[in-house]
């Protein structure tokens, strides 16, 4: 192998062929300097086409769900994305300068084989992000189909939660996902060109519709509903009557609901609907032994989800009152899922910088098309939403707004308007998914086992997967989508990013040997292809995060308060830990060779 290197306006490209081994192909070799031809305008236009999504478009109303108002969500939502452009910015580095994307640049620090690891553990990530936008793009067929063919909502539900019309139109807007995957890398960033300037019109006309129904201010007033729970009772009782606090949507000033039914194992309870009720616990239970409750909300023709509230019974103690929200309590966690929501692209953005004319150029299309336009689109959803509880009196309850374009689109009784939106919704899918959510993940599996997996392949893997995870599921509820998904792999990405920003810029200051990288027996080969040092670095950036996880997921009951704090700043904690090991452990052993 020649391993002669040439450097040009501080990019380097090798000169000579790479080995035929088992760290070499086509898709994962390093880009020519003259392949690095992507403007600000490329890079931008990518980051809108990623940005205008559906999880974006829900992002700031989700935030207002957790008891925030409309502008501490919309700022939230742009400090988190400011903050996640440094460590994008700062891995994107040697993806321009080096040409080579994120599996290969994690050799340098995780070893030839240890790279495995982190670009794995990114996939897998990714393809639970894939999951859940081929999900929404099918379930926009599926509206469509709704509109001509109403019947088809009485379907029986398969055992896997869903509709045989919902899985066949999962199944077919995963299809054109697969089919952009074979055409190659290039086909995605015509797509992206093309795209984004519709999807900025798309939102536009959402935020237009908005604006002529109800106006601005109306739309942001009523916001407030959103921080509003259906039912506020406190978390344990010590008698046989308990008070539950009601909160119903209103129109003109009218309650929409007339009824309130309470379910309590075998007895149902319908009570005329008031703010505040009293009810009487059917049996008193043992000490500290739970009741739970589903409440429903209902007038003539409409009735609530049901909101279920599980109750501790505490003789021995007065009941604990329902607690307010203190801004800065929810602040902290909720910009900590807005950080996990690009945690993903902040690690393997070499993938797309790997093609950057320049770092300048890179850099500024980052900053003209991330923070802002998810400020925006989110603020969109909010007032999106917003208009739709004012307009559609069926809502009952804030907890049953149509929190995606979907949902909202699909109250429309036009055809043609429907079919259009959805038209609109599924090109924005498609093109936030091919680019956030494959490209990694099949550049990740083709490290795997380069001689056999092509960046193809590993995007038909990721297809794979991302049906096998049953997206749906990801995405039932705010509590879920926040707390469960996106933090919770946030803790695991981020003391990956700490690792890798470690090695390059503290150890290393941004000199890499482009030919080692590829090379089975050159210096990051570490032991047996692992360094030991960034393994170590990612267990304990990630083990005091792992408490919080667990009784996030609900595998254990309780956990101490510190680690529910500790899970709270998840990506942060596990990316300073992680970084913190890694300098200090990392020069000795380099030394020792």
């Amino acid at each position: 192998m020649d391993n002669e290197i040439r450097e040009q306006h501080n990019m380097v490209e090798l000169t000579g062929s790479l080995p035929n081994n088992s760290l070499t192909n086509e898709d994962i070799a390093p880009t020519k300097i003259a392949e690095r031809s992507w403007s600000r305008w490329d890079i931008a236009a990518l980051w809108i086409g990623m940005a205008v999504c559906i999880p974006t478009y829900m992002l700031a109303a989700s935030l207002l769900n957790e008891g925030m108002n409309w502008w501490q969500a919309i700022l939230t939502v742009l400090i988190g994305n400011v903050v996640v452009l440094l460590p994008m910015i700062l891995n994107a580095h040697p993806g321009t300068k080096y040409g080579i994307p994120f599996p290969v640049l994690t050799r340098a620090s995780f070893g030839t084989k240890g790279a495995h690891i982190p670009s794995i553990l990114r996939a897998l990530v990714a393809c639970g992000w894939f999951g859940i936008q081929t999900w929404i793009g099918g379930f926009a067929i599926y509206v469509c189909l709704i509109k001509f063919y109403p019947s088809i909502q009485s379907a029986e539900k398969l055992f896997i939660g869903i509709n045989v019309w919902q899985l066949s139109c999962f199944l077919i807007f995963w299809a054109c996902n697969m089919a952009i995957i074979v055409a190659g890398i290039e086909s995605i960033r015509w797509l992206e060109n093309y795209v984004a300037p519709i999807l900025i019109l798309m939102g536009l006309g959402l935020l237009g519709w908005s604006l002529a129904t109800v106006g601005m201010q109306k739309a942001l007033d009523n916001t407030q509903t959103f921080t509003q729970p259906a039912v506020v009772v406190s978390e344990n009782f010590s008698s046989e009557t308990i008070t539950l606090s009601l909160y119903a949507l209103e129109s003109e000033g009218k309650s929409r609901v007339t009824q309130v039914v309470i379910t309590e194992n075998d007895r149902t309870t319908t009570v005329a609907y008031a703010k505040q009720i009293t009810y009487k616990i059917q049996k008193l239970p043992q000490a500290n032994e739970q009741v739970t409750l589903g409440i429903v909300f209902r007038n003539d023709q409409h009735q609530s989800k049901s909101i279920v509230k599980t109750l501790r019974y505490t003789p021995e103690s007065s009941p604990s009152p329902p607690q307010k929200r203190d801004f800065w309590k929810i602040f902290f966690p909720l910009l900590t899922a807005i950080i996990g929501f690009w945690a993903t692209l902040s690690l393997n953005i070499p993938d797309f910088t790997r093609y950057a004319s320049s770092q300048k150029e890179h850099i500024a299309g980052q900053f003209i098309g991330l923070p802002l336009t998810m400020a925006l689109y989110s603020f969109v959803g909010l007032i999106a939403t917003s208009t739709g509880i004012i307009l559609f009196s069926d809502i009952l309850i804030a907890q049953d707004a149509p929190w995606d374009p979907v949902t909202l689109l699909s109250r429309v009784e036009q055809p043609w308007i429907v079919v259009v939106a959805m038209i609109f919704i599924a090109i924005a899918t498609l093109s936030t998914n091919l680019a956030a959510n494959v490209v990694a993940p099949a550049n990740g599996f083709s490290n795997l086992y380069p001689q056999k997996i092509s960046f193809t392949t590993g995007g038909l893997i990721t297809g794979i997967i991302g049906i096998a995870i049953c997206p749906w599921k990801l995405i039932e509820s705010t509590q879920g989508y926040i707390f469960t998904w996106l933090i919770g792999y946030s803790a695991l990405l981020g003391p990956i990013a700490g690792i890798v920003i470690a090695d390059y810029f503290l150890v290393r200051k941004t000199r890499l040997n482009l030919a080692a990288l590829y090379d089975e027996n050159a210096e990051y080969s570490y032991t047996n292809g692992f360094n030991n040092v960034a393994i170590i670095a990612l267990i304990l950036g990630v083990i005091p995060n792992i408490p919080g996880f667990l009784a996030a997921c609900g595998f254990v009951n309780s956990v101490p308060q510190i680690f529910m704090t500790i899970y709270t700043y998840a990506w942060f904690v596990g990316f300073f830990i992680s970084l913190f090991v890694y300098i200090v452990l990392m020069p000795k052993a380099k030394g020792d060779g």
